[in-house]
């Protein structure tokens, strides 16, 4: 057995959360179902497809192919954008390289630096939730094979103009690495870099159907690039690269993507509403703009996590222990307004009560 392999902190997926009726803030996912209509016109589709036959992919590129107005051979689908992150480290990087990366971000990251046995290079964020482009350029050497840019970011949005993306690629393209934009979170707000696929071709860019259509529970994402890297790094792909329950599903919801948008606007209604009342208890936050998530400064890291396991004994979940400037918040995923409500009258009394405010 690989020794790298076994020093990896890893357990199998599973969860904390107490089953049955709770508020599950913790994971940026849709926090409502799907409409009853919704769910009977999804059953139907579902029940024609037959089970016993190999998915058929083919139609669902074009699909992604016109939606995007791309074309089909710039699109991989992988499994969500931990499929497409895992899948670019495995065929670009080598045991020795390093990659550059935001941090906080999402935990995969190191994960799979570890995993493909690559250093990993972290930049941070400024006071005012701006990334430190110039640490970041700083960074890259001739041993950097990729750099991540998640944009949004999360637990803070630390949204990246497009300019300053051009200027990262042209740095990229001088010094050799790739750049991958991960923009699971772009349709809530965020700026896209799909315009500079064609003029970049060191450019990735990564998404998701699990943050903005809600669907995290079928891992169906998609890589875009230019056409020959994009062929090169799905080589490796296995046989089918989803299945096709999930593809049924996404397409679904690609033409309807008006109830994406309606989501979008009752989740920005109820991030509006929970910032209006932080403004009342002069606390500090990011994010609600470009993404579905809230960061809250609590500043206190015992007061952080006393929080997170308070509301945890309501059946509310919410998250705190993230890296170092930011392990003296916590962050909660959007909902509507009337569940923002529910959330905040629960929050204001377990703050008070471990604040002593």
């Amino acid at each position: 057995m690989k020794k790298y392999i076994q020093d990896l902190s890893r357990v199998r997926s599973g969860t904390y959360r107490k089953p049955g009726a709770g508020l599950f803030l913790d994971r940026n996912e849709r926090v409502i179902p799907f409409s009853e209509d919704v769910r009977e016109a999804l059953a139907r589709r579902i029940s024609k497809i037959s089970l016993s036959q190999y998915p058929e992919l083919l139609p669902f590129y074009h699909k992604l192919s016109s939606w995007l107005d791309l074309p089909s051979e710039s699109i991989y689908v992988t499994e969500g954008v931990s499929g497409a992150i895992k899948n670019l480290m495995e065929t670009i990087t080598s045991p020795g390289d390093n990659i550059v990366c935001p941090t906080p971000t999402f935990a995969l990251y190191p994960v799979y630096s570890q995993m493909f046995q690559l250093e990993h290079r972290t930049v941070g964020y400024t006071e005012n939730y701006q990334l430190n482009l110039e640490h970041l350029l700083e960074l890259i050497d001739y041993r950097t094979s990729i750099v991540f840019l998640p944009n949004p970011n999360m637990p803070i949005s630390g949204t990246v103009t497009l300019k300053k993306i051009a200027t990262i690629a042209e740095h990229c393209e001088k010094h050799n690495p790739f750049l991958a934009i991960d923009e699971v979170y772009y349709p809530f707000g965020g700026p896209t870099a799909i315009g500079l696929i064609r003029e970049y071709k060191n450019l990735f860019i990564m998404r998701s159907f699990s943050k903005a259509f809600g669907l995290a529970g079928i891992r169906i994402g998609y890589l875009l690039g230019n056409t020959e890297q994009i062929d090169y790094v799905s080589k490796t792909r296995t046989g089918y690269e989803t299945n096709s329950v999930s593809i049924e599903i996404a397409s679904f919801f690609i033409e309807q993507y008006h109830l994406i948008d309606e989501y979008i606007l009752q989740l920005k209604e109820g991030l509006a509403y929970l910032k209006s009342k932080l403004d009342v208890l002069e606390l500090e936050y990011d994010g609600g703009n470009h993404g579905n998530f809230l960061y809250i400064e609590l500043k206190d890291q015992e007061l952080a996590q006393n929080i997170v396991y308070a509301l945890r004994e309501k059946n509310i979940y919410i998250r705190g222990q993230w890296p170092f400037p930011y392990s003296t918040g916590i962050s909660i995923t959007g909902a509507p307004v009337d569940i923002m409500r529910e959330f905040y009258k629960e929050f204001y009394k377990v703050y008070k009560s471990k604040s002593n405010r």
